[in-house]
């Protein structure tokens, strides 16, 4: 089972979206980034700790090109009220 911590999105969308997750499993760290949206293209790094997955992130939100990287953290509603 893996628990999502995080999610970055670009506000682009098409070819230009990117997305990062940090991502807790039973056995570590998983960094996800897409770029293209939902089908785009996708690298996973795995990690043992989660302060080098934190700066696995840190550097993939930092080398998106300037004119695509208006980051913003996306926040997962579990319950909404009534």
């Amino acid at each position: 089972m893996a628990d999502q911590v995080e999610h970055w999105f670009n506000r682009r969308y098409g070819v230009n979206r990117r997305d990062v997750y940090l991502i807790r499993t039973e056995t570590g760290w998983q960094v996800l980034g897409r770029q293209g949206g939902a089908d785009g293209r996708e690298a996973v790094y795995y990690f043992d700790r989660e302060a080098d997955a934190r700066a696995m992130l840190a550097r993939m939100l930092a080398t998106v090109p300037d004119e695509l990287s208006n980051w913003a953290q996306m926040t997962a509603y579990k319950h909404r009220p009534s």
